[in-house]
């Protein structure tokens, strides 16, 4: 199940924009909406990724990346989005200190074992947060994942006590496993445990 067979290119620019205003601080949003519209382009695509949307009145509020593959996703992500990943880089490299900050700090990490699958991004607009958009997002991946025989997934937040984020998995059945370090910051992870079909 991936919701994002039915998105069109006015999805794609919906989704690009609300990951930019939700995760201001990731690669991604770093590297501006133009970029990040080609990433959910390659996100739809993927075999290896399920996008998951929540929709109010036909317009997309929400969504969900899920890697079946989460070690090889940056190489996919490069290769496939290649020709506008490198001027916006080289832009963000130049122009952008926090950009060149999490690049180095992503380019060093040691690459600790992945968690498989993972939700690697998850986001909700602003104005409708704690509207059950997420608990929905969070129905779509626990089904999308038993329909495969997934007994589980992982997913992180920063470690930061403001991040609502932690809160909303420790209430919503996600068992804190411990902190993990990524791109120069502190994560808290979680493990969401699923009855296989």
């Amino acid at each position: 199940m991936n919701s994002a067979s039915t998105l069109a290119e006015a999805d794609l620019a919906r989704l690009a924009e609300l990951h930019v205003a939700s995760i201001d601080d990731s690669l991604p949003a770093l590297l501006g909406e133009r970029f990040t519209r080609g990433l959910y382009r390659f996100f739809s695509a993927s075999e290896l990724e399920l996008l998951l949307v929540e929709r109010v009145e036909g317009r997309i509020e929400g969504a969900c990346v899920v890697s079946l593959a989460p070690a090889t996703l940056n190489r996919r992500i490069a290769r496939a989005t290649f020709g506008s990943l490198l001027p916006a880089a080289v832009r963000s490299v130049l122009t952008r200190s926090e950009f060149r900050a999490l690049l180095w700090h992503t380019l060093r990490d040691s690459g600790e074992e992945e968690k498989v699958p993972e939700i690697t991004y998850v986001f909700v607009a602003s104005v409708l947060r704690g509207r059950n958009l997420g608990q929905r997002l969070v129905g779509q991946v626990d089904a999308a994942l038993s329909e495969r025989g997934v007994a589980g997934y992982y997913v992180k937040t920063l470690d930061d006590p403001a991040n609502r984020a932690v809160q909303f998995y420790e209430q919503n059945g996600f068992r804190c496993i411990g902190l993990r370090k990524e791109g120069g910051r502190n994560f808290v992870e979680f493990h969401r445990q699923l009855s296989v079909r």
